[in-house]
């Protein structure tokens, strides 16, 4: 509707854009103390992050790791808030995603299912590791990260200088540049029949590895130079095994005690797409019905 030029000035008239600001300050006026008290206890030689559950934090992270112009609570706060934007509301879509998933495919819902209950069955008592071994839920994860994804495009950089890649590409100083992650991962070669919902697509390949192979390969927290939704290399996304544990355990709940379907004559419902990012259609209802004599592990 406007040119180019006026956004930076239109923003100010915009109630969301002065809602943001708002939370931003008052997200920054309750991290700062407490990010100002780490950094100086940290300088002075009295504190240093432990293997505690007191310490095992991002602020405690930052506030230890942090150098220079970045070693600042104003800076810190700011960075804090930006890893919650970026991590509650994409793991809350996955959540939201695989449920759809699962309710649109009842054969590969009753297969998870199944894998919950031997797991329960033979070891009573969950940890980390436990869900680690859920290699058909995990299957589904990715699956379905690959099919509604948070965003189309990711690897997003700006070079800092001039570079020419060995097939003579040239890209410029101050080039914003991005990859197209999702034609990646749906490109027919990397995914067969890449427009259906296979849940255990990425379980049968790991299947056919041999052992010394299979720890690491086609997991959801695993980035693939075919799968880069959570980055890839030494920036690939901190959080993505925290937020594979976390979904794991929601839907051993949900699996585990809740029976799900769609209301009659509905199917999963589209996401939505606005700019680069997908979301969820947030108007879907559902039918919950909890399940009888059945109980998770928490």
């Amino acid at each position: 509707m406007f040119p180019t030029w006026m956004h930076s000035s239109l923003r100010y008239a915009l109630p969301s854009f002065w809602g943001g600001k708002n939370y931003l300050y008052a997200g920054k006026a309750l991290l700062r103390p407490v990010i100002e008290e780490l950094i100086q206890k940290n300088n002075d030689g009295l504190w240093s992050p432990q293997t505690t559950e007191q310490d095992m934090n991002v602020l405690s992270w930052l506030a230890d790791t942090a150098k220079g112009h970045d070693r600042d609570a104003d800076t810190l706060a700011h960075v804090e808030i930006l890893l919650a934007l970026a991590s509650v509301h994409t793991t809350l879509l996955r959540m939201v995603n695989v449920l759809y998933d699962l309710t649109a495919d009842s054969q590969c819902a009753r297969e998870i299912e199944s894998e919950i209950a031997d797991m329960q069955a033979h070891q009573p008592t969950w940890t980390p590791a436990s869900y680690d071994k859920l290699g058909k839920l995990d299957s589904v994860l990715r699956e379905s990260q690959r099919m509604s994804p948070p965003t189309t495009l990711g690897m997003k950089r700006l070079f800092k200088e001039t570079h020419t890649f060995a097939n003579g590409l040239r890209i410029e100083e101050g080039t914003y540049v991005c990859l197209p992650i999702y034609a990646i991962e749906n490109d027919p070669e990397n995914a067969p029949d890449p427009s259906t919902f296979d849940g255990l697509r990425n379980y049968r390949l790991r299947e056919q590895l041999n052992e010394s192979s299979r720890r690491e390969e086609y997991l959801f927290s695993t980035p693939e130079p075919t799968a880069l939704n959570f980055g890839y290399g030494k920036t690939a996304c901190p959080g993505r095994y925290f937020a594979s544990l976390i979904i794991k355990m929601v839907f051993v709940k949900l699996l585990t005690e809740y029976d799900f379907k769609f209301l009659d004559g509905k199917q999963r419902p589209k996401s939505i797409m606005a700019h680069e990012f997908l979301f969820c259609w947030p108007w879907q209802k559902m039918l919950i019905k909890r399940k009888q004599n059945t109980a998770s592990p928490f």
